[in-house]
């Protein structure tokens, strides 16, 4: 309908002033006097009085609902940049929605379609230009990816070896190419290198260093011979997102939630026992507030050296064959506890996950020590004390965040990213703005605190959850 939330409140505000003019008009003119007892006038007043405080009622109910779906709405275009710049589909219909607020997510929606089709307008500009150029060109971040190609370079390299965000370093040697890189920058110019590739090949190139963005171009010079592949054309492929750094800002308690360096984290393992079971597969996505940096995404699975449980499998869907390569859980949680150096770790239920890599470092004899975490189940909880389902599929739905590759570790970690992205707005409504403010709610009692602790999953008391504080 039309005008949905207008016109509800225009009816509700002629209710409530019809019920309480009607309840104001026999006692006005004398008409009723309890004092010779409940005749009809005074149950008129009665009703009318009745009539107008539920009108008053729906219509504070009316006005709470709409601005608590404003702050969703906020929450969900924060969240868009989880989803490369789209709002969640369940924004694409009314689902009871006042039209109004429909016609506002209408409006942003299309200003995000707008903004990204501009962008790939600009990117295929760009890409027919770098694709015009004779030299095969690349160019690599500070780490070493591989964020733009030409066809040239494609051809030269092979498609099959040179990919964007694959690394530099699966073709050209490292140490030769570090070399030439700090030469460039010493130089602040480029420098012309004969570099070795890892099968054998060599390529006369020409290094320049970047500044912004932060790397390298490579030039591979024409004049090798041997090297040139016949001629080739098309369009360069480019992502100089790769190129973005999460800014270097310590932890402290007074931190922004806008502005924490941040790292979303979900397991997979064989089973829900935090004492016992064991992780086969852990993935990561750094975060800094609500932004998402994908190209510094963790994925790895774990031998975790015992037979994977059917029951588990199906859940998961990783097999005994899968990781029957993978390396122990002794060297990802090496590589967690790096990732891990300076940020906040979030989950859903994300003592879970923790009381599992503690329980794997104590048996391997690995050092551990547990980050600072937020859970957003328990955040949650405190937004929504009387929700009583807490599991990431209806907090999802209740965040406006978008479920891809559910009980998949990255897959979850992906949900929880935006998730958190949602839940921002509403957090600073509720006075929830820092570091120190999230983990104080966290720590209040409630019936979820309650149960993860049941469970073991906030110290070293064994136990084993029951289903309900943990359903992942």
């Amino acid at each position: 309908m039309r005008g949905g939330l207008r016109k509800a409140l225009f009816v509700t505000l002629l209710v409530t002033a019809s019920g309480f003019l009607a309840a104001l008009f026999p006692a006005l003119f004398g008409l009723a006097d309890l004092r010779q007892g409940v005749g009809g006038w005074a149950l008129a007043c009665l009703a009318g009085l009745a009539v107008g405080i539920a009108g008053l009622w729906a219509m504070l109910t009316l006005l709470d609902g709409h601005f608590d779906q404003l702050v969703r709405l906020h929450g969900a275009v924060l969240g868009a940049g989880v989803r490369g710049g789209t709002l969640p589909d369940s924004w694409k219909q009314s689902d009871g929605r006042p039209d109004e607020l429909q016609r506002l997510a209408g409006a942003i929606a299309t200003v995000l379609a707008r903004d990204r089709a501009d962008d790939r307008r600009v990117d295929a500009r760009l890409s027919a230009i770098l694709g015009a150029i004779g030299e095969p060109i690349l160019v690599v971040t500070q780490t070493g990816l591989v964020s733009l190609t030409n066809a040239r370079a494609t051809a030269l390299l092979g498609q099959d070896r040179l990919r964007l965000g694959g690394s530099i370093f699966a073709i050209l040697d490292r140490e030769a190419l570090t070399e030439a890189s700090a030469a460039a920058h010493a130089a602040a110019a480029p420098v012309e290198r004969i570099l070795p590739g890892v099968t054998g090949d060599t390529y006369a190139t020409r290094i320049a260093p970047m500044a912004e963005p932060d790397g390298l171009l490579l030039v591979f010079l024409s004049d090798m011979p041997g090297h040139m592949p016949s001629p080739v054309s098309g369009p360069a492929e480019h992502d100089m997102g790769l190129h973005d750094m999460p800014p270097d800002i310590p932890l402290r308690p007074d931190l922004p939630l806008a502005d924490l360096p941040a790292l979303s984290l979900d397991c997979e393992t064989t089973g829900l026992d935090v004492a016992s079971d064991r992780v086969v597969s852990a993935a990561g996505i750094v975060m800094q507030g609500p932004r998402l940096y994908r190209h510094l995404a963790y994925d790895r699975l774990v031998n975790p050296g015992v037979p994977i449980p059917a029951s588990s499998t199906a859940i998961h869907g990783i097999s005994d064959a899968m990781v029957a390569d993978a390396p122990p859980i002794s060297e990802v949680l090496a590589e967690l506890s790096g990732l891990l150096r300076g940020r906040v770790v979030i989950g859903h239920n994300i003592a879970f996950d923790l009381a599992v890599l503690r329980a794997e470092a104590a048996r391997h004899g690995v050092a551990w020590t547990d980050p600072p975490a937020l859970c957003t189940a328990l955040l949650f909880s405190f937004l929504y004390p009387r929700h009583r389902d807490l599991n990431m599929e209806a907090v999802a739905a209740m965040c406006g965040a978008e479920i891809e590759g559910r009980h998949t570790a990255f897959g979850d970690c992906l949900v929880t990213a935006e998730i958190f992205a949602g839940m921002l707005p509403m957090l600073a409504e509720r006075g929830v703005t820092t570091l120190a403010d999230a983990e104080r709610i966290m720590a209040q009692p409630s019936i979820m605190l309650a149960r993860q602790h049941e469970a073991g999953w906030h110290g070293s008391a064994a136990g084993k959850p029951d289903g309900k504080a943990g359903e992942r």
